[in-house]
């Protein structure tokens, strides 16, 4: 989709507008024309462009959008009625040029809806529907017509200019930079060559070597005493030389350097790995560089072994976390059910303390498969399986939803809770995960009400600049020491106040929400002060990364 980054091209289109009819009205002074006649029908005209230099700052939303588009196909309509259809309705091109500004898209929904709105007023005026067509005098018939034709040329162009110049940002914006050829300067300097790692061959344009290191001689298996006057005498295997003269002919055909793996045989099976690069020099002639990388292929190898068994090792992990899940969801659901049953006394009254032992059973199910959420969650995270579906929504509405949802949590633990909403017109308009956005939340609010004394105070705070999403929640609760901070954000550790408080968790929620963070591209960052509180911020980009 094309979109510009910024709307120099509506700026332009406008200016563009604007200049052609003040330039029509200074002909018609020119005339000698009286252009108080002139000035209306010249201030209608001018709408939509100045519309469209107003709404620059907002051209990124859809409402602004819009808005601009039917400007233009409004003054289509209004001044096809008001001098004549024909050839007024030139100006119903302006609005799918307007279009083409935005993206591809907009292209043809606005020549639709340019296309239904002249067909609809050309046979609302044939068939004797419209109005009488002499609403302008003949001065302004006149100027109108003129103008109409030569304002809409100069958009049409001025809009192509800019779609261009999008696509050339969009092209030259890149980091591209083409590859240099590779042309050596061969230094005859032994002790030089002997101390680069690996071995050096200089070959000619005719495949004889007419340079070695000694490092080559031990890679090779070459005696240091042995002239070897072509290729052919450094492989025993046909297939090999045939690889290497293909490398020494592709290095001098397109003028770089070329590397490849040859895999060697010595002696009784003594196998090994060497990487050959081949660059070309003066003459046709090609510097070979022979190195052994048989230590690094075993090392590449162990590391792939090592890789793929911990891949193993975490799906397997994975697949018992969800089965432990499913097991334990099951019988917790009925508990959570039954116990929901007897405080809510559906079948009956209860005694007293009946009652309480089945809220402190529902409760610790509840705690208890809260927890084992947090668990599979975090193996998913782990595994790299955790899934992210990106769409666009107001953050907003997603921290007012969690605040509610908290709201009798914190009325519970007598914790005051606030919300500070600081965006553009009250919204915080993000491209993210919205479950996962949700759960960052609720993770911070529980912890802030957790640890906050009766009478305390939680404070969520939600604002946006033009890159990112911030979310920041601070209380004034019992706060963590340096040590406890550092050890934040690894899975299943605890700090010493959360170990004592009365409501225990897993561990994994400050855990969880860094690991949720950083699947966005974002960050989480902490600061504590012990008994004074903790300020949690969440930082996470408004488009997808």
């Amino acid at each position: 989709m094309l979109a510009l980054n910024n709307h120099r091209g509506i700026w332009i289109t406008s200016i563009i507008w604007l200049i052609c009819i003040a330039a029509a009205l200074l002909a018609a002074v020119l005339k000698s024309t009286d252009i108080t006649e002139l000035w209306p029908i010249a201030g209608i005209a001018t709408i939509p462009a100045l519309m469209s230099l107003l709404m620059t700052p907002f051209l990124k939303r859809e409402w602004a959008q819009i808005l601009v588009i039917f400007a233009w196909i409004a003054l289509a309509i209004l001044a096809s009625l008001a001098i004549s259809f024909v050839p007024m309705a030139v100006l119903f091109m302006c609005a799918p040029a307007i279009a083409a500004l935005f993206e591809k898209e907009k292209v043809i929904e606005t020549m639709v809806l340019a296309a239904l709105a002249a067909s609809g007023l050309f046979y609302y005026g044939k068939f004797g529907g419209g109005p009488d067509l002499s609403l302008a005098s003949e001065v302004q018939i006149n100027w109108g017509v003129t103008t109409a034709i030569a304002a809409t040329i100069g958009l049409l162009i001025a809009a192509l200019y800019g779609v261009a110049a999008s696509k050339s940002e969009l092209i030259l914006g890149e980091d591209f930079e083409a590859e240099p050829q590779t042309k050596v300067e061969f230094a005859h300097d032994d002790d030089v060559l002997d101390a680069v790692p690996g071995g050096l061959l200089r070959v000619d344009s005719e495949d004889n070597i007419i340079m070695q290191t000694q490092a080559v001689a031990a890679q090779l298996n070459l005696s240091t005493s042995e002239v070897a006057p072509t290729i052919s005498d450094l492989f025993s295997d046909a297939d090999q030389e045939s690889d290497l003269r293909n490398l020494l002919e592709r290095a001098r055909a397109i003028g770089r350097e070329v590397t490849r793996k040859f895999h060697l045989t010595y002696g009784e099976g003594d196998s090994r790995t060497a990487e050959i690069t081949a660059a070309p020099i003066e003459g046709g002639d090609v510097l070979l560089h022979v190195y052994d990388s048989t230590a690094h292929e075993a090392r590449l190898k162990s590391i792939h072994s090592a890789y793929a068994s911990a891949q193993k090792d975490a799906d397997s992990k994975s697949l018992f976390f969800a089965g432990v899940s499913h097991e334990l969801r099951t019988p917790l659901n009925a508990i959570i059910g039954f116990s929901d049953m007897m405080r809510s006394r559906l079948f009956g009254p209860l005694p007293g303390k009946y009652a309480e032992y089945a809220e402190l059973i529902h409760d610790s199910g509840q705690h208890m498969l809260d927890l084992i959420g947090d668990v599979l969650d975090m193996s998913k995270v782990e595994a790299g399986k955790y899934e992210l579906a990106y769409n666009s929504f107001d953050a907003s509405d997603v921290i007012r939803s969690s605040v509610k949802m908290l709201r009798p949590a914190a009325d519970s633990a007598e914790v005051q809770m606030d919300v500070e909403i600081h965006g553009e017109e009250g919204e915080l308009l993000v491209d993210a995960d919205r479950k996962a956005l949700r759960q960052i939340i609720l993770n911070l609010l529980s912890n802030a009400i957790k640890f906050t004394p009766k009478g305390g105070r939680v404070v969520i705070k939600g604002e946006v600049d033009d890159r990112d999403l911030s979310l920041t929640v601070e209380d004034n609760g019992a706060g963590m020491t340096p040590e406890e901070l550092e050890s934040i954000g690894k899975p299943y550790m605890q700090t010493e106040t959360g170990m004592t408080s009365e409501v225990r968790g897993s561990g994994l929620g400050l855990t969880l929400v860094k690991s949720l963070a950083a699947l966005h591209g974002g960050r989480m960052d902490l600061t504590s002060e012990k008994w004074i509180g903790t300020t949690a911020t969440i930082t996470i980009p408004r488009q997808r990364s």
